[in-house]
């Protein structure tokens, strides 16, 4: 068959591929994504579930169906709940029996979802203030001070206003040796005078300030949720905002969808610049997400939409995994 023949045919049979459907996923392979908050310790230990079968958020398997290549798993829930020992020795051994998440986290890249792991509440360092560097080493990234309730260490989001107080002596001890241990305050459940206290020794040791899951207060009032002010003092940090896909600290007083998620993302990178915004989901924590994020298997549908929204490429992965990165794993080998 001649050339003059070939190529005709060769244009006739292109002309009757499908076309691309508006809307389709980004690509087979989704881009790598990074979340902030998963809880499935939680799950683990208080629900009596495993680390591949847990609520149906955000398992092992559905975790490495969205693209997720590292979680950070919060260890405590607040001043009023369980020490965290148990628990961890319950989630190591999880950890160690299957390959599914590997923990520390910033070893090279590998088989296994990379892991840390974080202390919310105070309580733990208040008992044991020296402990930070223990917890550190092993494999502690992110360090919450407080959680629903003001604690010995710091004043909570929670708490009625006025509130006239931030960090204690204490927890002005306490942060400074989460600094020295290599350790980085999460203010996700900080008031606004802890958090000011926060920036405050941040700037002094030149160390970045996280929220790991927290949203725009401009966009949806909740005591959780932080002002532009702040916003931007994390981003000055160097620190990052981890995006939450809870309902209420998305969108107050109606149902919450895939658009709220991308306004607060685009929100943050606009008022703290993109360097900022990361993902916090909160999965397995018994929170109540967008239909369309209804568990981590849609991570591609974020993608998808903030890449729509008109955010270039290489920013969509920025938020969904290199901001989270560059906190977690500050040495230049990741």
């Amino acid at each position: 068959m001649t050339r003059a023949v070939l190529l005709p045919l060769a244009a006739l049979c292109l002309s009757l591929l499908p076309l691309p459907v508006a809307g389709a996923p980004v690509a087979e392979r989704p881009l790598p994504v990074v979340d902030l908050n998963v809880h499935l310790p939680y799950q683990l230990v208080a629900q009596g579930r495993s680390l591949t079968h847990a609520s149906g958020q955000a398992d092992a398997p559905r975790l490495r169906r969205g693209g997720v290549i590292g979680v950070v798993l919060p260890l405590v829930g607040g001043e009023r709940r369980a020490r965290p020992e148990p628990a961890y020795h319950t989630l190591y051994r999880a950890l160690w029996a299957g390959p599914e998440l590997r923990i520390p986290g910033c070893r090279r890249p590998g088989p296994g979802i990379r892991t840390w792991l974080a202390l919310e509440g105070g309580a733990t360092l208040a008992a044991a203030p020296t402990s930070a560097g223990l917890w550190a080493t092993r494999g502690v990234r992110l360090f919450g001070l407080v959680h629903d309730r003001d604690g010995e260490l710091a004043t909570s989001a929670m708490t009625p206003p006025p509130v006239l107080t931030g960090l204690t002596p204490l927890g002005r001890e306490v942060t400074r040796k989460v600094y020295a241990a290599g350790g980085v305050v999460d203010v996700s459940h900080a008031s606004e005078m802890t958090l000011r206290d926060v920036l405050e020794i941040a700037r002094e040791t030149g160390a970045p300030v996280v929220a790991s899951h927290a949203n725009a207060r401009a966009l949806a009032e909740h005591p959780r949720n932080l002002t532009d002010s702040q916003l931007a003092d994390i981003g000055r940090s160097g620190g990052v905002v981890g995006i939450s896909f809870h309902r209420r600290l998305l969108a107050r007083g109606r149902e919450a969808e895939l658009s709220h998620v991308v306004a607060h993302i685009r929100h943050v990178a606009k008022v703290a610049g993109i360097d900022a915004v990361a993902i916090g989901s909160g999965f397995e924590g018994g929170i109540t997400p967008p239909h369309a994020l209804l568990n981590a298997t849609r991570f591609p549908r974020l993608g998808q939409a903030l890449a729509d929204s008109g955010m270039p490429r290489h920013e969509v992965r920025k938020v969904l995994a290199g901001n989270a990165l560059r906190v977690l794993c500050p040495s230049k080998a990741r």
